[in-house]
């Protein structure tokens, strides 16, 4: 649609129309029949894409058809010819270009089975990410989903805003709870899916015997509780799931080694070991070289389907001619290990936080037996999301 430049003796000055003149002698312009029949048949073909039916009486009807096809948005939304992970639309009318800011939904055909990519009317393919700006995980698109992106020009990469009846952990976060004690755990009405943390109880140390003038007694630290991290579905968490929280490793006696950490689970889907506790030793004498070995690890944990790992071994104690040190407790991802204790405290130092290891405790010479201190229980921390 222009003005009718081509039209010869039609009087157009600077391209537009003008009055007559006629204190100035112009004529004013002339408005074709043809001219002003296309642009009347123009602004009725918008009227008529939007359902209304003409009326000469009423002066809204451009207005309210503008209004009707911005609502269904059907320049806006295609169904995908593409293939898994690789997602194509055509519009119309064409998208010739991207630019920041740029909002487009489509229909997915197929499910993804990881990193995607969205191309409209045939442009180069960019990189469809999640919020998070990081590649898509499987079935974060499902075949029939409504996909809503968004291209970012500073990532020059389409965002997945929105996609229905996906997994995509781009959705609100209902709420986090952390789980200290055995039971069974419900979801929260709405939810879709979780982020679990598992983690199991740290170990704890041995206590130590009494000594004499020549002799020390030494412990090691106790090992923290093995760490799982996954994301599951709604249909994979059910109804509801027992939860098993893994108990602290007990303080070693006197005389005794350090307990072990209790086993943290979610059901049968993700289950993270406890740690071990350090063993007991006779006291030695100053001036024998010892090594005190510390809890040993836990076995790697199972079911995580973002981290599974084993925890870490509680640290040894030693003595080098009568200079005594005992070992740490284990590091584990949410606590502390208790520190190693080489002066004369009643018990040693406990795991901190969740999942870590006891400290080991030393004696010096001429000193009484002491227990060993217990390790830090373990947790199961669950973020769910709508």
């Amino acid at each position: 649609m222009d003005y009718p430049k081509s039209v010869p003796g039609i009087g157009l000055v600077n391209g537009k129309f003008v009055n007559e003149d006629v204190v100035g002698g112009l004529p004013g312009s002339l408005i074709p029949a043809t001219w002003g029949n296309g642009v009347t048949d123009e602004l009725l073909n918008v009227v008529k894409s939007a359902g209304l039916e003409p009326s000469e009486s009423d002066a809204t009807q451009l207005l309210q058809a503008i209004r009707k096809i911005s609502q269904a948005g059907e320049d806006k939304h295609a169904a995908d010819i593409g293939a898994a992970n690789l997602y194509m639309a055509n519009y119309a009318p064409a998208i010739s270009g991207l630019k920041d800011g740029l909002v487009l939904r489509f229909t997915a055909a197929n499910a993804n089975t990881g990193a995607s990519t969205f191309a409209p009317n045939g442009l180069q393919p960019k990189p469809l990410l999640s919020l998070a700006s990081s590649a898509l995980r499987p079935s974060e698109i499902v075949g029939g989903s409504l996909c809503s992106v968004v291209y970012s020009a500073a990532l020059d990469s389409w965002l997945l805003v929105y996609a229905s009846g996906g997994n995509a952990n781009s959705g609100r976060l209902l709420g986090i709870k952390t789980i200290t004690s055995s039971g069974v755990y419900v979801p929260t009405t709405g939810m879709k899916n979780v982020l679990v943390k598992v983690l199991g109880g740290g170990g704890g140390s041995a206590g130590i015997a009494a000594t004499n003038g020549s002799q020390v007694s030494i412990a090691g630290g106790g090992a923290s509780g093995s760490y799982a991290e996954a994301w599951l579905s709604a249909a994979v968490m059910g109804v509801s799931q027992v939860i098993t929280v893994g108990a602290k490793g007990a303080a070693g006696p006197v005389g005794g080694s350090g307990g072990p950490g209790g086993t943290s689970s979610i059901g049968s889907l993700v289950s993270a070991p406890g740690g071990g506790g350090s063993l007991y030793s006779e006291a030695i004498t100053v001036s024998s070289f010892g090594l005190f070995t510390g809890g040993y690890p836990s076995n790697t944990a199972v079911g995580g389907n973002i981290v599974n790992a084993a925890g870490a071994a509680g640290s040894p104690g030693i003595n080098v001619s009568g200079s005594a040190l005992a070992g740490h407790g284990g590091v584990s991802p949410l606590g502390g290990g208790g520190y190693g204790s080489s002066v004369a405290l009643s018990q040693a130092a406990p795991g901190t936080g969740y999942g870590s290891g006891a400290g080991g405790i030393a004696n010096a010479t001429n000193q009484p037996s002491r227990p060993g201190g217990p390790g830090a229980p373990g947790v199961v921390i669950i973020y769910e999301y709508a």
